[in-house]
């Protein structure tokens, strides 16, 4: 691929910021790791700060971050978020250019790239490394590329104004992979549903690449199969001790008696499964029904913004009722709204809930945004959830969180690909006897141990990590011991003579053991083994020569996702729902508020200002997150990174005539309206941070002007006259 290739958006032919993203991986064994370069161009004629938010696997490590800008290669180090944030803006403002890579959320990134000057070039690398599972004698790789529109709050979610993806149907960016397959997985049957792929014998396994084109719309899945799951145990160094990691795989009995089925059938039928998503869910279910015995039972419940139980009690599943569930699913259709995961769920762990123990099964793509109340109440309820993402872009992290935390598994189906073996896997977990824990012994007395996960399966591969103050022996074992009493499940595996000298599964062990810890031990985790966590980011300073410096901020660039092939809509659709004031609306003071009101995610919400010259207190919380909501609305989005400038700007913003009348009067002489408008704006600065404001509107508001006496007298009057009874609840003069 040429890296100087043009980018063009398909409706316009504006050139873009992001140029396209080129991958190299590496699966040994079980280990995987993958390269990401991502290249970046500004096309504008002024400096801007493009910010990108991308997504990641489930579980992987990000080990190395870099960035090659003017010929240098400059390395990112790991520091706690709260100082890498300060030297971030530090560097903007003084005119310099830093990169800084920070978590957006369960299994989402974000790079900010900031003062990329006009016509510069700029690369991005980074690594992640990833365990990957033997699942009944086959291992599944997932690349993801592309966020789909999610329902919710991003925000109650912890993502920042900055962070939260922007669908646009008119961006393409290419992107390249190659895949170097070794050892005993290269043995196996490699194919791809996704994508077209080449493969070529290599002198260490097979070279796996794209056979034509591609784009970041899709995940990039490879399966393996034709497996002989093992057992097996790696060694390393860590400082001044050793890292062990075990990956257990248990054998299944072939005469083990198989436990009829309590199953719960729940399938998203909300919008954004419309299209690809609702025929690969209707594909699966078909399969699902067809596996049943008379001896199973089962419901079939639809969600969307609303549930509906299509069989609302446990039924046996006979041939009747398999008919009878068959033509429901023929009927089904993509068609019942927004994607209320959280309320269905509750609806359908209650059904028959004097009964025995059910599963229950869910078929998603798994698009929802702060998942951790649903994870939370799905615990509570005890019953495992078994989930089936469906789409070319599923949501992994929420999916996988959600079957992990309540004991139960996580299979994937992409549009185009056969849902027999996945379900097949499924059915072998669900018929198979729960295990109450798993027992590991290692050799010796290591001086810490990572947890096993809460779903454990016999046929599919355990990994346990060990720390070890000297080079073991001997061998490793598991047990894994059935809840309702028989014979345990066991493996067990040799430890290597040899210890391997990288540094990758101790910074891998230090990932997973930071999951476990209290928040002082997770950050020092994080900082010794230089890992990205929710209290750290990869930060990058570049400082540049004196004429060289950028001399206004920059302007913002959020870089789009593209349409995620074959997700169901054209378009986002968010719900901001109703703001409302607690306070006596006989005399309000001045406030900014939104609306009640459903906007496409590429437009702002008009603000409204409300005043009089007199009134009670207002209650501050409430007026600050106002103000906040309203601003980075109009910042990020409708003005696309420029503060307003004018009266008119704060007009057509729906800035009442009242308060317009009182900042004119201050419009004379040398005072110029622009000044006038950038001391209202700047006052509202303690407000934004308080409630949480971007990071880019807070610097704007900062930089609006130039030295610190600059229209001082301005500025204190202003702020004195009109934001102070808003925020304070004082009454204007």
């Amino acid at each position: 691929m040429d890296n100087q290739a043009a980018v063009l958006r398909a409706d316009t032919g504006e050139t873009m910021v992001l140029q396209g993203v080129t991958a190299k991986g590496n699966l040994n064994g079980l280990l995987f790791e993958l390269t990401v370069e991502q290249r970046y161009r500004n096309p504008a004629k002024t400096n801007i700060e493009a910010v990108y938010t991308f997504p990641l696997p489930s579980g992987a490590v990000l080990l190395d971050f870099e960035v090659k800008l003017n010929g240098k290669t400059l390395t990112g180090v790991v520091v706690e978020k709260r100082t890498a944030e300060a030297q971030y803006e530090e560097a903007i403002e003084n005119g310099d250019t830093a990169i800084m890579l920070e978590r957006a959320g369960d299994g989402l990134c974000t790079v900010n790239l900031g003062n990329l000057m006009a016509g510069e070039e700029a690369t991005i690398r980074y690594r992640y490394a990833q365990l990957l599972r033997f699942e009944h004698d086959s291992v599944r790789l997932a690349v993801p590329t592309v966020i789909a529109p999610r329902y919710g709050d991003s925000i109650a979610a912890g993502l920042q104004p900055h962070q939260q993806p922007v669908n646009d149907l008119s961006v393409a960016y290419p992107f390249a992979l190659a895949i170097e397959v070794r050892g005993a997985v290269a043995k196996g049957r490699i194919t791809s549903p996704s994508h077209r792929i080449a493969t070529a014998s290599s002198k260490d396994g097979v070279t796996v690449s794209l056979a034509q084109d591609a784009s970041l719309d899709r995940d990039f899945v490879l399966a393996i199969d034709q497996l002989k799951a093992t057992s097996l145990v790696t060694v390393s160094r860590d400082g001044d001790g050793f890292v062990a990691l075990a990956s257990f795989c248990a054998d299944v009995p072939h005469d083990q008696t198989e436990a009829p089925l309590r199953l719960k059938v729940l399938v998203d039928c909300s919008g954004s499964m419309n299209g690809d998503s609702i025929e690969a869910a209707r594909r699966a279910l078909h399969r699902i029904f067809a596996g049943l015995t008379p001896a199973d039972r089962f419901t079939l419940s639809r969600f969307g913004s609303t549930v509906h139980h299509d069989v609302a009690a446990l039924m046996a599943a006979t041939p009747e009722a398999i008919r009878t569930a068959g033509n429901h699913l023929s009927a089904m259709m993509a068609d019942l709204g927004g994607t209320e995961m959280e309320g269905a769920l509750a609806s359908v762990f209650a059904l028959s809930r004097t009964e025995a123990a059910a599963d229950v099964l869910l078929i998603t793509d798994g698009e929802i945004w702060n998942a951790d109340s649903l994870v939370a109440a799905a615990r509570a309820a005890g019953q495992r959830v078994f989930t089936v993402g469906i789409g070319a872009a599923p949501a992994e992290g929420v999916l996988r969180q959600l079957a992990e935390t309540t004991g139960g598994a996580c299979e994937f189906v992409a549009p185009d690909e056969d849902a027999e073996a996945g379900i097949l896997r499924m059915f072998a977990r669900l018929r198979s006897p729960r295990v109450d824990h798993a027992d590991v012994t290692w050799p010796g007395a290591p001086t810490w141990v990572t947890t096993t996960p809460r779903g454990l399966f016999g046929g599919e591969t355990i990994h346990v990590f060990a720390g070890l103050s000297a080079v073991p022996t001997g061998e490793v074992a598991i047990r894994l011991v059935p809840a309702g009493g028989g014979e345990p499940l066991a493996a067990c595996a040799t430890l290597p003579a040899a210890v391997d000298s990288g540094e990758t599964l101790a910074r891998m062990a230090g990932a997973q053991r930071i999951q476990s810890a209290d928040a002082e031990s997770r950050l020092a985790l994080a900082l010794q083994y230089q890992l990205l966590t929710d209290a750290t980011n990869f930060i990058v300073v570049h400082e540049r020569a004196e004429g060289e410096k950028a001399v206004d901020l920059p302007q913002l660039q959020q870089v789009a996702q593209m349409h995620a092939a074959g997700w169901g809509g054209v378009g986002s659709v968010r719900s901001m729902g109703s703001l409302k004031v607690s306070r006596s609306m006989s005399s309000p003071d001045v406030l900014f508020c939104l609306d009640s009101c459903e906007y496409d995610a590429l437009e702002a919400p008009a603000v409204l200002v409300r005043s009089t010259l007199a009134g009670d207190r207002l209650d501050a919380a409430v007026d600050l997150e106002l103000v906040a909501k309203a601003l980075d609305g109009q910042y990020l989005r409708l003005a696309q990174g420029r503060l307003p400038r004018s009266l008119a700007d704060l007009r057509r913003l729906g800035v009442e005539e009242t308060i317009l009348d009182v900042l004119a009067a201050y419009v004379a002489g040398d005072v110029t309206e622009e000044m006038v408008v950038h001391a209202f704006l700047e006052a509202l600065v303690p407000a934004a941070k308080q409630a949480g404001a971007s990071r880019q509107l807070l610097r704007a508001l900062r930089n609006q002007f130039k030295n610190a006496g600059e229209c001082a007298e301005l500025r204190a009057a202003v702020a004195t006259i009109v934001v102070v009874p808003m925020v304070a609840g004082c009454p204007a003069p």
